[in-house]
């Protein structure tokens, strides 16, 4: 184990009311991860900061973020009809949603900057929001937004998101909690690239669980975030 020098942590824990994390694979049916993707995440501190879209793409290539859900909310469906017109038919649109998730979501970078996201946070220029535009942030505790120390090491044992390449490679997931999700595969979008006024999406199989631990097969390396180990992305 070894600090990491003039790199700081930020931890962020929220329970907002609901989230939407829109997997974009179907028109008709709004899907979601049930966590905050990387770019969602890093998207907030920018709201939060107000950055411009070229400081959102600075903030993607500076800061590391893992996230461990802490209950992962009870799974809500609404379906909305739409109508665009007398000739055209109805078209029932359903978004999925989740009431009242808890996340803790670690960030890992520069001093100053981090520094600079924490104050953001606590007096943003704009209102952060914890996916789409319903999903409000809500603090989770008292102490929501905190600067920890951050460390390098090595675990087996984790909370956090891990690759889907790591937990392939042999595991056991440990239930500790009634509410719970097993662990699933989701290709999750983690960076953009640019051409132009276009951008796209870079994808990450990751696998994403709550209400327990799992047990990789092998260690693999984590920043340790005032001594809880989380894989970065």
């Amino acid at each position: 184990m070894s600090s990491v020098s003039d790199v700081l942590g930020l931890v962020v824990e929220v329970r907002p009311l609901q989230a939407h994390f829109r997997i974009p694979y179907n028109s008709l049916l709004l899907d979601s991860y049930p966590f905050p993707p990387r770019t969602t995440a890093i998207g907030m501190l920018a709201g939060a900061m107000g950055l411009s879209e070229e400081g959102f793409r600075r903030l993607l290539r500076e800061l590391k973020y893992g996230v461990i859900v802490q209950d992962p909310g009870a799974r809500v469906e609404e379906t909305a009809a739409i109508f665009k017109s007398v000739n055209s038919p109805l078209y029932p649109i359903t978004k999925v949603l989740f009431h009242r998730p808890h996340y803790r979501m670690f960030f890992a970078g520069d001093e100053k900057l981090i520094e600079r996201a924490y104050d953001s946070l606590l007096d943003p220029v704009f209102t952060p929001y914890v996916g789409d535009s319903e999903s409000l942030l809500y603090p989770a505790k008292g102490d929501w937004a905190r600067l920890v120390e951050v460390e390098e090491g090595s675990e087996s044992t984790l909370r956090s998101i891990i690759p889907a390449e790591e937990y392939a490679k042999g595991a056991r997931f440990l239930v500790i909690r009634r509410n719970n999700l097993t662990p699933r595969e989701y290709r999750v979008p983690m960076d953009f690239t640019y051409s132009g006024k276009d951008r796209r999406a870079v994808y990450q199989r990751v696998i994403a669980f709550a209400g327990g631990f799992v047990e990789l097969a092998n260690p693999v390396s984590v920043l340790l975030f005032d001594g809880e180990p989380v894989f970065v992305f």
